[in-house]
Formats: structure tokens, C-alpha cells, sequence
């Protein structure tokens, strides 16, 4: 996958919303993975652009409230450089960027930090120089001896060169730390490497104290029959290391996401295992990302467009998936940053913040271009909604289930220039369950795992026509039986509540259900919220 090709409503500082969770109102959105990691709805800016691109945004932890993220970005014009960003207070507020690399010969990207035991901070990235039909690309290293504040060369970091006659060579270095072993990852598609198969293989080099030493193939992709990209290693809880890659390996799919497990980090002569296969013939999944969670387990991230209307990379959003048996399965995939159909989140990467919380950043062209920041919690908080795309401002159904072909015959988006006229509960959009073609019904819903034992609450703003078979909004799946209340015959939007709902199964199944008798009938949905009390 070629690299550098390329929210939600009303941010809330997530601190506050924890000190005032016992009696704050209104809520502030969030929604829950079904491990009991859930995603705080603000999403934080980080730096969004006056013009250009932006891409490839990669986090690092100085301190607990002092980190770094690096991206790439030709913002204002010119050749594509690595800049540097700085929160000091755990990631709510941002400095303008830095530029960490740059060069007047070409462009610059691929960037990626580590911290020394030392302090010292090194900066992975590559270089494409062309001249005419020759590509010149080098792997190299950059270094600070200040926290990230000023940059240079680090004696002997490159890390490796190619010259190709087209856009092949070295891609996506990745440093870290292997039983006290400073080692690098990257990806080679050089002719050198792969001839000409197109095919792609994925090499480690360590350091030795002064400049890199030979190669160790992690991936052979030329064997494999797949262009391996993009990896990512880290140390599971068992101590081996697990390294995550796109493969181009299985038909039907330009990009799946594979991995390998190591018993020390270099030893990679074990077998490649399939993490995900997106829906879809032709669906893709690309630029994955994996960290080890403070209570041990794993949390992979990475792209699709399986959700998208559209195909390709403009229109993919990041995701993530658990393991909780060092790498065995996975589960519980989250659309941490639900988009539009003409919209992206791409390039992803996660950040462990402490024992309950983990930082995925992005960078999106939703709602504009930038790159966002958001929280996730392994310990569901109170007071807090837990809905996935609560208010449809996505424009689409991303985060909820729909089944046959409800979605789009029965279950309408209506917002901005739609022909109903009629304005959002809030934000632009709303959802509408109307027509009798087909049932002539419709339900959207969505679960929500991970839950606490307790009492929960569920709340939309709801109109309707009224003279339906039925028309509800409904509670299921928490461990007794179903919950119900009747959707408002009114024009104007109208609060609706289920209250007490005993949550006793870790879960709960929210959702709308309409069976109409009449073309004219309908039922509009906003602003819906579940939260435990």
C-alpha cells in the first residue's frame, strides 16, 4: 500500500467530564468497545491544516501528562515533511508543529519515534529523491538530545538505500526496543530485494552501537506471493514479540492484515497467521498497528473500507481489534473513527497512556482534514453515553446494525439539503424509519458489550407520524426481558426514556423498530444515549 497518497459534535475535556461524572448532565458521548474499552466520543484536534495533506501520525510518551506526535504534511506547499507536535497536559491542547525533517531534494515521511533509556529520542523516516524516471530512497535517522525540541543526524543511522527506475524501494521503517536491542522494521520493494514481481518483503536490522547491522527477513513476501508492508512489532505479555503487516495474499482482496509471532524478536522462521479479512469482495485492510495494553492484552488498529459505500483508501476508517490470548484470536472490532462514505481516517497508530487508558490518533478528512486524537478506557465510566455514532452525524448508519435491505430503502439519513426540510435534534443529521416496500419494517440497533453490572439508562429525541402496526424504541440482551416504549406522535423532537434497565449479561442491545401500514408513515431518530447511572 503506497503511503502519502495521501467529530463528532462538542469537544469536552474529558477530566472534567470524570470529576463531574456523578451528577454531570448533559452526557458527554462515548461509546464502548465490547471488552470494556470505551472510546470517548471527543475527538481532540491536534493540527488541521490551512491547506495540503497531512498523513502517517505516530505518537510518543515522555511523561504522563508530556508526549509527542509526529506526522507527515506539505502543509502551505512544498515537498512533504516530518513535523513535531507537543501536548503537555496529557494530550487535550497541542503546540503548532516543528519540523523534525525536511529536504530540498524531495519528500520526507514515513516518521516514527522512540525514546531511549537514555532519554534520547530517535526518529525513523525515509527519503524520496527523484531525477527524472530514477527514485532515490534512503531509510534514515534523526535524533534529539533535548525531549523532541531540536533535531539532527544521528552518526551512522542510515539504515539503507535504493535507486529503482520506478517508485520501489525502502518504505515504513518502525524502531523499538527488543530484549534491550534497538531494532528497526521496514519495508522493501526494491528490485534489489524483489526483482521485478512487484511483491514486497518485510527486513529488521539492529544497531550496534554505531551504525546498523545486516538484515534479517521478518517477511518473505516474494515466497508468499504477497506485497508485505507496513510493520508494526511489540513484546506480548508472554514475552514474544508479535509483528503485524498488511499481505496482499488472499484473493478477492488487495490488502488483508497478517502477523507473525516470534519467541524472541528475531527469530521469524514461524508461520504467518491471518488476523483480519474485511467483508466484501474487493474490501480491503491495510497499515495495522499493535500494542500490548497495560492489563496485558493486545489492541491492533487498522483501515478499511469495508463499511464505505466506496472502495480504496479515501474512503477507509480506522478500526481495532483485542486479543486477550497473546495473539491466538481476535475480537471485538470498534469503528474508533466512524466517517463518512466520501470520507477517510487513515494511516492510524495507538498509544498505551496508562493501566485504564489508550490514545489512538489519525489522520482523517473528517469532519476536515487533520489529525485527531482520541481516548479509550478498559473501565466503563458512569454518566457517560456509550452509543456509537449517537447523533448519525456521519451521514450514513456506520456504528449501527441494520438488516436486509432496510438500509437504504427504509431507514432514511435526512440532514443537510434533504428534501424533508425539516432540521437535526442537533448537529446535521437524523435518521428516519419510513416506506413499505419489502416488510414494510425497518429496525436499527447496536450492541454494547463490556458492560458493568448495574442500572443503565437509555434516551433518544424521537417524532413520528403515528397510525403504525408498531413503533418503538427498545432495550434487549441485558439479562432479562425486553424493554419498550412507544415512539411520540408529535412533529416536534420529544425526549424518550427507558429507565432502570438492570444490566446483568455485560451487555445491552439498544434499538428502533417500525412496522408501517401506510407510504405516509414514519419515524425520525437524534441525539440517542445509553449510560449507566
Amino acid at each position: 500500500m503506497k503511503r502519502n497518497t495521501g467529530f463528532w459534535k462538542k469537544p469536552l475535556s474529558f477530566v472534567i467530564m470524570l470529576a463531574l461524572a456523578l451528577t454531570a448532565i448533559p452526557l458527554s458521548p462515548v461509546h464502548a468497545a465490547s471488552s470494556g474499552m470505551a472510546w470517548a466520543s471527543q475527538q481532540i484536534a491536534i493540527y488541521t491544516p490551512p491547506s495540503g495533506g497531512i498523513w502517517y501520525p505516530r505518537l510518543l510518551k515522555i511523561t504522563p501528562s508530556e508526549w509527542l506526535v509526529s506526522f507527515d504534511t506539505n502543509a502551505g506547499g512544498g515537498n512533504t515533511r516530518i513535523v513535531v507536535s507537543r501536548t503537555q497536559d496529557g494530550g487535550y491542547t497541542w503546540s503548532a508543529p516543528v519540523t523534525a525533517v525536511s529536504s530540498t531534494a524531495g519528500n520526507v515521511g514515513n516518521g516514527q519515534m522512540l525514546r531511549l533509556p537514555s532519554g534520547e529520542i530517535w526518529l525513523a523516516y525515509r527519503q524520496v529523491v527523484q531525477n527524472g524516471s530514477t527514485y532515490e530512497i534512503q531509510l534514515n535517522v534523526r535524533r534529539s538530545l533535548d525531549g523532541g525540541h531540536t533535531w539532527s543526524d544521528l552518526p551512522g543511522g542510515l539504515i539503507g538505500s535504493s535507486t529503482a527506475s520506478s517508485f520501489k524501494g525502502l518504505w515504513e521503517p518502525h524502531l523499538d526496543m527488543i530484549n534491550g536491542t534497538i531494532a528497526v522494521l521496514y519495508a522493501d520493494d526494491s528490485p534489489a530485494a524483489v526483482g521485478t514481481t512487484g511483491l514486497q518483503n518485510l527486513y529488521m536490522k539492529t544497531w550496534n552501537g554505531s551504525g546498523w547491522g545486516s538484515r534479517i527477513t521478518v517477511s518473505d513476501g516474494v515466497a508468499a506471493g504477497s506485497r508485505d508492508g507496513m510493520p508494526v512489532i511489540t513484546r506480548m505479555n508472554d514475552g514474544r514479540y508479535i509483528t503485524v503487516f498488511e499481505a496482499s495474499d488472499v484473493a478477492g482482496h488487495p490488502f488483508v492484515i497478517k502477523y507473525k509471532i516470534s519467541p524472541d524478536g528475531f527469530n521469524w522462521s514461524v508461520p504467518r497467521q491471518t488476523m483480519y479479512v474485511p467483508s466484501g469482495t474487493g474490501k480491503k485492510a491495510g497499515a495495522p498497528f499493535v500494542i500490548k495494553l497495560a492489563d496485558g492484552r493486545l489492541m491492533a488498529a487498522f483501515q478499511t473500507d469495508e463499511s464505505s459505500a466506496n472502495t480504496g483508501d479515501p474512503y477507509s476508517s480506522m478500526f481495532t481489534i483485542i486479543s486477550s490470548d497473546n495473539g491466538a484470536s481476535w475480537q471485538y472490532k470498534t469503528n474508533v473513527f466512524p466517517v463518512s462514505d466520501t470520507k477517510s481516517s487513515n494511516w492510524n497508530a495507538l498509544m498505551a497512556v496508562d493501566s485504564t487508558r489508550v490514545a489512538a490518533v489519525t489522520s482523517a478528512t473528517y469532519p476536515t482534514n487533520g489529525i485527531y486524537l482520541r481516548f479509550g478506557h478498559t473501565v466503563t465510566p458512569p454518566q457517560t453515553n456509550l452509543v456509537n455514532n449517537p447523533g448519525f452525524e456521519t451521514a450514513n448508519v456506520a456504528g449501527w446494525t441494520t438488516y436486509g435491505d432496510d438500509y437504504p430503502n427504509r431507514i432514511l439519513i435526512h440532514g443537510a439539503n434533504d428534501a424533508v426540510g425539516l432540521p437535526a435534534a442537533e448537529g446535521s443529521y437524523f435518521v428516519g424509519l419510513a416506506g413499505t416496500s419489502g416488510p414494510s419494517t425497518a429496525y436499527i440497533g447496536q450492541t454494547i458489550s463490556g458492560l458493568d453490572n448495574g442500572t443503565y439508562t437509555m434516551r433518544a429525541r424521537m417524532r413520528s407520524s403515528g397510525g403504525q402496526n408498531s413503533c418503538v424504541m427498545e432495550a434487549k440482551d441485558y439479562g432479562d426481558s425486553m424493554l419498550q416504549t412507544g415512539c411520540p406522535v408529535t412533529t416536534a423532537w420529544t425526549p424518550v426514556t427507558i429507565s432502570n434497565i438492570q444490566v446483568t449479561s455485560g451487555k445491552a442491545t439498544i434499538g428502533f423498530y417500525v412496522s408501517n401500514s401506510s407510504s405516509s408513515q414514519w419515524a425520525d431518530i437524534d441525539q440517542v444515549e445509553f449510560f449507566r447511572n
